[in-house]
C-alpha cells in the first residue's frame, strides 16, 4: 500500500469505525488500490432488489438509510452461511443476471464520448472522498504574510441577478468578512476545530478541516457578487458513503433558494469503472443541475465519478504557470476543462496542524488564517465561480452560462481545453 494512501485511509477508516461502519479497500489483480467501499453492503435501485435477492442465497436484507428515493442499500450480514463478501455477492449476481450495465445518454460533442459509462444492477457502496484520499497536497503556510488570496479577487461587475453557489464539502469556518473581505456573502454549516493544543495553545486543526472554507474562498474570488453556501457533507474525515452523499445532494437542491451551481471537490473510483448508481439516479431527477466536479489527484486517466459523467463539468488542474497540467491531476477524454490547481492561496483556519503524510509526518505547523494548497479540489471552484459570475452579470440560466464559459476555454497544446482566472484569459 502506498505510504500516502495508507496515511489517509487510516484516518478515514477510523472515522467510519467510530460510526459503526466498516470500510475496506478493493485491489486490482496487480495488487494496486482499486476503490474504497463499505463492507457487507450492496447498492441497487429499488426495482432491482427482487431479482438480486433471487440471485443470492436467502437472507438478503434491505436497509433504508435515507428513508426515500429509488436507492436501496442491501445488507449481506444475514445471508445464509453468513460469510459472503461484497465481491463474492457481485460475482454471483453478474453470473446469474449479467452485469445489467448499459450505456448512458450522452450530449453531442462532449469530450468524454470514449468514456465507459455503464450502470450495473448492483454495485458496492463506494466511499466518496475529497478528490483522492486528500487534496493534491496537504495545506502549507504561504510565503510572506499574504493578506489577499492568489489568484486575487475579481472586481465586482454589475449584478443582473442573484446567484448562489452550493459547496458540498467539509463545512464553513465562519470567518469574519471584516478580516477576509472577499468572503462576504459566504455562509454554511459550522465546521468546528479541535481543542487547544497543549503545545501552542492554538486550536488543533484536524485532518481535512478548512477544505470547504478554502474551496468557498476560491469560488468567491471568481464570483464576487455570488452567495456561497458551504454544506458539511464530508464530516467523516473528508469522506462519505455514496448513498448518503446522494441523499445530502438531494437535500441541497431542495433548499430555498436552491443553488444555481454546485461545486463538488470529491468523488470516487468505481468497480469496473461503472457509473455510480446513486449519481445516475440523482441526475435523472435533477437534469438541469449544473454540477462542477474535481477530476481527482492521482495522475491517471481512469474515470473519477461524478466528474466523469458527461452531464457534469469535470475540472482537471493546471500548474502555477497555467500552461502545463499539474503533476497530480487526473486527465483523459472525460475531463472537460483544466484550470489553475496548484499554488492557490486562500482563507484557512488559525491553529495547529499535524501533517499526516510522509515525508512531513509528524511535523507540526501553526497556521494564521491563510494557506497555500494544491489540488483539483481548487481548480473546480475556480470554474464554478466563473460560471456563477457569468450568470450574475448576464442573467443567463445556469446551463447557458455553463455552455458559454466552456466555449470560451482555450486550447493548451498537450493538455486540453483550459480556463483562467478573471483578467488572465
Amino acid at each position: 500500500m502506498d505510504a500516502v494512501f495508507d496515511a489517509q485511509f487510516r484516518i478515514i477508516k477510523d472515522a467510519f469505525a467510530s460510526r459503526g461502519i466498516e470500510v475496506t479497500v478493493a485491489y486490482t489483480p496487480a495488487g494496486e488500490v482499486d476503490y474504497l467501499y463499505e463492507a457487507g453492503r450492496l447498492l441497487a435501485r429499488r426495482g432491482d432488489v427482487g431479482r438480486i435477492a433471487e440471485a443470492l442465497p436467502p437472507g438478503l436484507r434491505q436497509l433504508d438509510r435515507r428513508g426515500r428515493g429509488e436507492l436501496s442499500v442491501l445488507s449481506l450480514e444475514g445471508i445464509e452461511g453468513g460469510t459472503m463478501t461484497v465481491p463474492e455477492a457481485l460475482a454471483r449476481i453478474e453470473q446469474r443476471l449479467g452485469t445489467g450495465a448499459r450505456p448512458l445518454d450522452r450530449r453531442p460533442g462532449h469530450a468524454g464520448e470514449a468514456t465507459r459509462e455503464r450502470a450495473p444492477i448492483a454495485s458496492p457502496v463506494h466511499v466518496m472522498h475529497i478528490s483522492r484520499l486528500c487534496p493534491g497536497t496537504e495545506p502549507e503556510v504561504p510565503p510572506g504574510d499574504p493578506g489577499v488570496p492568489w489568484p486575487p479577487p475579481c472586481e465586482a461587475g454589475e449584478e443582473v441577478r442573484e446567484v448562489t453557489i452550493g459547496v458540498c464539502d467539509t463545512g464553513w469556518l465562519q470567518l469574519d468578512p471584516a478580516v477576509y473581505p472577499w468572503l462576504g456573502g459566504v455562509s454554511g454549516d459550522p465546521e468546528p476545530l479541535g481543542p487547544p493544543s497543549p503545545i501552542s495553545g492554538l486550536p488543533i486543526i484536524p485532518a481535512f478541516r478548512g477544505h470547504g472554507t478554502f474551496v468557498a474562498g476560491v469560488a468567491k474570488c471568481q464570483a464576487p457578487t455570488a452567495r456561497v453556501s458551504v454544506a458539511d457533507h464530508f464530516s467523516t474525515s473528508g469522506a462519505e458513503l455514496e448513498d448518503v452523499m446522494v441523499g445530502k445532494l438531494e437535500d441541497l437542491v431542495a433548499q430555498s433558494p436552491a443553488p444555481d451551481v454546485i461545486n463538488l471537490s470529491a468523488g470516487t473510483y468505481t468497480r469496473d469503472n461503472w457509473s455510480s448508481i446513486g449519481f445516475e439516479l440523482f441526475q435523472q431527477d435533477h437534469p438541469d443541475v449544473v454540477l462542477v466536479a474535481a477530476a481527482g489527484n492521482d495522475a491517471t486517466d481512469r474515470p473519477f465519478y461524478p466528474a466523469a459523467y458527461d452531464w457534469a463539468v469535470s475540472v482537471g488542474a493546471l500548474g502555477p504557470d497555467q500552461t502545463h497540467r499539474a503533476w497530480f491531476s487526473n486527465y483523459g477524454p472525460w475531463v472537460d476543462v483544466y484550470a489553475l490547481g496548484e499554488g492557490h492561496v486562500n482563507a484557512y483556519a488559525t491553529g495547529e496542524y499535524t501533517y499526516q503524510e510522509p515525508p512531513k509526518r509528524p511535523a507540526v505547523q501553526n497556521f494564521a488564517g491563510m494557506a497555500r494548497w494544491d489540488g483539483t479540489s481548487f481548480a473546480a471552484p475556480l470554474v464554478a465561480g466563473l460560471i456563477a459570475d457569468r450568470m450574475a452579470r448576464t442573467g443567463e440560466s445556469a446551463q447557458d452560462a455553463r455552455a458559454a464559459v466552456l466555449a470560451s476555454a482555450q486550447d493548451l497544446q498537450g493538455v486540453g481545453r483550459a480556463l483562467f482566472p478573471c483578467g488572465q484569459a
